[in-house]
């Protein structure tokens, strides 16, 4: 018979996974933003790829990159020949991002996932959100795209980086 503390992680674990099934089943129709607000219950990349060979995975499967960027699968690939993250692999995989400040990324120039208007990135220490469809400059380096949102602790909050 398990304890009271085991029956409530077990039913715990239950609901994620079943949170978690769901957001897979939806991810196709939601945004940047809504998978961001979602991240929590996104299967990490390494564990995603422990679990499965993304061979035998269908495009459109939501993963978190270790560097914590909401990428969805492009084409299916065999993982266990291409062992890179995400970043590393962008025909691979498309990069998704948040209109929330909160949930601003790394910014990472890629052509194959530029940024849209309202879009937000952390940049030269700073929040971001791009002025623009299809940004792919460096906020720092362009900033006349770019909104400046202010920096980084003051959007997220201090011990944030």
């Amino acid at each position: 018979m398990q304890s009271d503390k085991e029956f409530v992680l077990d039913a715990m674990q239950r609901i994620g996974k079943t949170i978690a099934q769901n957001i897979q089943s939806r991810a196709a129709e939601m945004t940047g933003t809504e998978l961001y607000a979602e991240e929590d219950y996104i299967l990490d990349f390494a564990a995603a790829c422990a679990l499965k060979n993304m061979l035998e995975r269908t495009a459109g499967f939501v993963c978190r990159s270790t560097a914590g960027h909401v990428v969805k699968l492009v084409q299916p690939y065999d993982s266990s020949i291409y062992t890179g993250e995400p970043e590393e692999l962008e025909a691979q995989w498309g990069f998704v991002w948040s209109d929330d400040p909160k949930k601003a990324r790394d910014f990472i120039s890629l052509s194959t996932s530029p940024y849209m208007e309202n879009n937000c990135a952390i940049d030269a220490g700073y929040v971001w959100r791009s002025k623009i469809d299809n940004n792919v400059w460096a906020p720092s380096g362009y900033e006349q795209g770019w909104e400046k949102l202010g920096t980084v602790e003051e959007i997220m909050g201090e011990g944030t980086a």
